[in-house]
């Protein structure tokens, strides 16, 4: 049976591990089960198996965990917080897991789940460099952190060579998000309102990159770096009418000036606003992966899951 390990529960984590557990047997770590966590796990239970591990400081735990898998998938992280959160997060963690794999299970692949904005504002059509890395300029401490994070990762790999690959998602959506940007939309939607937006992201789909990770795994590559994306940017009015559809709201559109989005963006995710309009490459994910589109129906399920955490009264991840 084969064995996957997937590090931090959250809605794509979730995704990942309902999705692998139909072809292996599937570990996922957590630190909480506060808030819709709890609902992480109760979706899973039954299906996969639930270990509570802080990673830099259950060593030993961890360490078995990546001795007895095929596969780790890293999808530890977060967007917002101190210096050393981001760096324990995004440096600390994936650092560890490639240096535990190098020492005691060379055989075992690292999934290690990076940034699309991972080199920084590097220009409107972005395709992965011919030097890892090489040309990065991180404008944050988030980008900075994650640069760092994915170089410690490729730097270890150097030296000893076990399968591994970098996967850069652009927007991740599916219908078990829960991020503020998702709840916000749903707030939005279920007013019937659809501000006509002239803002376009580029996405990807919890479903798709789930499947990607099912191809790496059995492809087994060492040292792929790559953009995980659609390869046509969606408007942000999409998600909205989408989900306004799924709550069964009469529409309304209505033309916005596209500063006010920026202005009605949570904090943690206003930097992201400067790459609206950046597009990058699907090649390689398109190589790998059939039937790359936007899934309109996972919206759909979206809204009615955030529905329920409503009336479950959580507020999101």
């Amino acid at each position: 049976m084969v064995r996957f390990l997937v590090l931090g529960l959250g809605f794509i984590a979730t995704h990942v591990a309902e999705g692998l557990s139909k072809v292996g047997q599937v570990t996922v770590t957590y630190r909480s089960l506060s808030g819709v966590k709890g609902v992480y796990a109760d979706l899973l239970r039954g299906m996969v198996e639930l270990v509570r591990v802080n990673p830099t400081v259950d060593r030993d735990l961890l360490a078995s965990l990546v001795k007895n898998s095929d596969t780790v998938i890293n999808l530890i992280g977060v967007l917002s917080g101190s210096e050393a959160t981001l760096r324990e997060a995004h440096v600390a963690v994936p650092e560890l897991l490639a240096s535990l794999i190098a020492k005691q299970s060379p055989s075992t692949m690292l999934i290690h789940v990076s940034a699309s904005n991972v080199m920084g504002p590097v220009g409107s059509f972005i395709t992965e460099e011919p030097r890892h890395c090489e040309g990065a300029r991180p404008s944050n401490l988030y980008e900075e952190t994650k640069c760092l994070g994915e170089r410690v990762v490729y730097s270890t790999w150097l030296s000893s060579g076990f399968p591994m690959a970098i996967v850069r998602p652009t927007l991740v959506y599916g219908r078990y998000a829960a991020h503020s940007q998702f709840m916000q939309m749903f707030n939005v939607a279920r007013l019937g309102v659809v501000p006509m937006l002239k803002v376009r992201v580029m996405t990807i789909s919890a479903v798709k990159l789930t499947e990607l990770f099912a191809r790496l795994h059995a492809d087994r590559p060492r040292g792929l770096y790559m953009y995980a994306t659609e390869c046509e940017p969606v408007p942000i009015s999409r998600f909205i009418e989408d989900m306004a559809k799924a709550l069964s709201r009469r529409i309304v559109k209505v033309p916005v000036p596209n500063q006010l989005l920026k202005l009605a963006l949570p904090s943690d995710i206003k930097p992201l606003y400067r790459y609206v309009g950046v597009t990058y490459d699907c090649g390689r994910m398109r190589s790998m992966v059939s039937g790359l589109r936007f899934m309109d129906e996972e919206v759909y399920e979206n809204a009615l899951f955030i529905k329920r955490l409503r009336e479950m009264h959580i507020h999101g991840d």
